[in-house]
């Protein structure tokens, strides 16, 4: 009787990540409003009525894929800058470095996280796993913020609010990669590598002393 609920305990597991891997497929196409529970079960071979036994609703999974998301994205920034040995400015390369390798090799997450809930109130109506999300994102802020002061306490960054300047980063960040998912790249004949670089470019020379 062990081994057959352990079989049936992993077959559930199974199901479940199946869910949540087509979930994250249909929302990265589609956006929340646009996907139907029905589109996910569809594309995991499960029936709509498979879907309540492992979520209360769509925004539910919707929640916990950005969750997942941003988790990716924390350890890929933090395993840039383990490595990184070197100076503030270094690190602040390799923090957006490893941003944009979320980007490239994430963009399912991506969508997920950084555009299709921008502007949907529903998002933040349950704050169940609201606060979740924000917590990731705020580490994330901190450390940046603390590499910026540390760069301002060796003199190799100018004196500034390592907070705001952090928060506005990270803006800029999204601002340049948002230009490739709105295709703005194709009808400027760039390409996203090259605006990533530029914009390092530009905020580094009006960071360092």
């Amino acid at each position: 009787m062990e081994k057959q609920r352990a079989r049936t305990s992993k077959e559930k597991e199974i199901r479940r990540l199946k869910l949540l891997e087509s979930a994250r497929k249909i929302f990265s196409k589609n956006g929340f409003q646009d996907t139907k529970i029905n589109m996910i079960t569809e594309h995991a071979g499960l029936s709509p009525a498979a879907f309540y036994l492992y979520f209360k609703s769509k925004m539910e999974v919707y929640r916990l894929l950005s969750i997942d998301g941003t988790r990716i994205l924390k350890s890929m920034i933090f395993e840039a800058l383990c490595s990184e040995q070197g100076d503030c400015v270094q690190q602040i390369k390799a923090f957006s470095g490893a941003y944009f390798e979320f980007f490239l090799k994430e963009r399912e997450y991506y969508e997920i996280i950084a555009v299709h809930h921008l502007g949907q109130k529903v998002f933040f109506e349950n704050m169940n796993l609201v606060p979740q999300l924000e917590t990731l994102s705020l580490e994330l802020l901190k450390t940046l913020a603390e590499v910026i002061e540390e760069g301002v306490r060796q003199q190799l960054l100018k004196k500034c609010d390592s907070w705001n300047t952090a928060v506005t980063l990270w803006g800029m960040m999204d601002g340049v990669l948002l230009l490739e998912v709105r295709k703005t790249t194709g009808y400027t004949k760039t390409d996203i590598k090259s605006l990533h670089n530029r914009f390092l470019e530009l905020c580094l020379d009006a960071l360092m002393v």
